[in-house]
């Protein structure tokens, strides 16, 4: 079992949902925003907002529709300017009391073009705040960089030289290589 920590919970008890659909609006607060752009590298973090769309899914399951919105800013990876990014994404995620008593026993398969295995839901608490910063964190540009940054000459990877006989001529191809094996092998 993995245990995970995050910068800002958010508890649902999800003995008070019921069979209708509940709404919950989470909008951090200043010291919460504070973690969160502590913990994510940010230079700032605007106007985060997350609807959560909660229903039951399944037998004794939830089903968890959520819009996020948030304009963070992420240091340059070149630069270490500030890039600005907005975020607007939507997404959907189940969990389920049975996953978490198979995940301790189960294989996961997964396949392309299905839809992703339910979450374990222990206890009766459901964290919104740990839903809401496995989305932001997916939403985050992994390499964020500003417009006009370049790689700096030092770092850049090693040019092939030209010869006249076309670009990257001075290295053999693969498919010379092995044939070349194949022949001294004989």
């Amino acid at each position: 079992m993995i245990v995970k920590t995050f910068p800002v919970t958010r508890p649902f008890d999800v003995t008070r949902l019921g069979s209708q659909p509940k709404e919950v609006t989470f909008e951090p607060d200043e010291k919460e925003r504070a973690r969160l752009i502590e913990t994510y590298d940010l230079l700032d973090l605007q106007d985060m907002r997350c609807v959560f769309r909660l229903r039951p899914w399944r037998k004794d399951g939830i089903a968890v529709d959520g819009h996020l919105r948030a304009r963070a800013t992420q240091p340059c990876v070149v630069t270490l300017a500030p890039v600005k990014q907005v975020i607007d994404e939507t997404f959907s995620r189940r969990f389920d009391p049975r996953a978490a008593e198979e995940e301790e026993t189960a294989e996961i398969e997964v396949e392309a073009f299905s839809d992703d295995p339910p979450d374990p839901l222990t206890g009766r608490d459901l964290d919104l705040g740990a839903v809401l910063c496995e989305q932001f964190a997916l939403a985050l540009d992994l390499y964020p960089r500003a417009q006009a940054a370049e790689v700096p000459e030092a770092y850049r990877p090693p040019e092939d030289e030209d010869d006249g006989k076309g670009a990257g001529a001075s290295r053999p191809s693969p498919f010379a290589v092995l044939a070349g094996l194949k022949k001294n092998g004989e």
